[in-house]
């Protein structure tokens, strides 16, 4: 999980590293928003990954849908329920990015990546405590 963990990190540094271009620059450039999609991909699906890790360590029951995993941490007390909406609508942009159900408009990437990041980073902060505070190793 470690290495996922660094991956993570550098997903969130090169999401980052987008917001340095205009929004007119990422927008007419596919190349930065496959890059912006990819590392929001991997990103969340590091989030999924850590909560099932903690649902099994505490032998919970893994549910079988990506946001039923997020309603199952969150009964845990590992998140609030404003973090559990916002990671719940995340899945929901990751899995129009991977199974491509809708254009992903540009602009709107863009317009949220702050939020996006800044969701990303507190999610793991809280679930990385939750682990620490159960005594689970990640």
């Amino acid at each position: 999980m470690l290495k996922r963990l660094e991956r993570f990190n550098k997903g969130i540094e090169i999401l980052n590293e987008i917001k340095q271009y205009t929004k007119e620059e990422f927008c007419s450039d596919i190349k930065l928003l496959s890059i912006a999609e990819r590392n929001l991909q991997v990103c969340v699906d590091f989030l999924i990954d850590l909560s099932t890790h903690i649902l099994s360590k505490i032998d919970a029951e893994i549910p079988e849908t990506y946001k039923e995993i997020v309603e199952k941490i969150h009964t845990t007390g590992a998140i609030d329920k404003n973090l559990k909406q916002k990671l719940t609508d995340l899945i929901g942009l990751r899995n129009i990015i991977v199974h491509m159900y809708a254009d992903i408009k540009a602009e709107i990437v863009y317009e949220n990546l702050d939020d996006t990041i800044t969701t990303l980073k507190h999610s793991t902060k809280r679930l990385l405590e939750f682990c620490k505070e159960k005594g689970i190793d990640p």
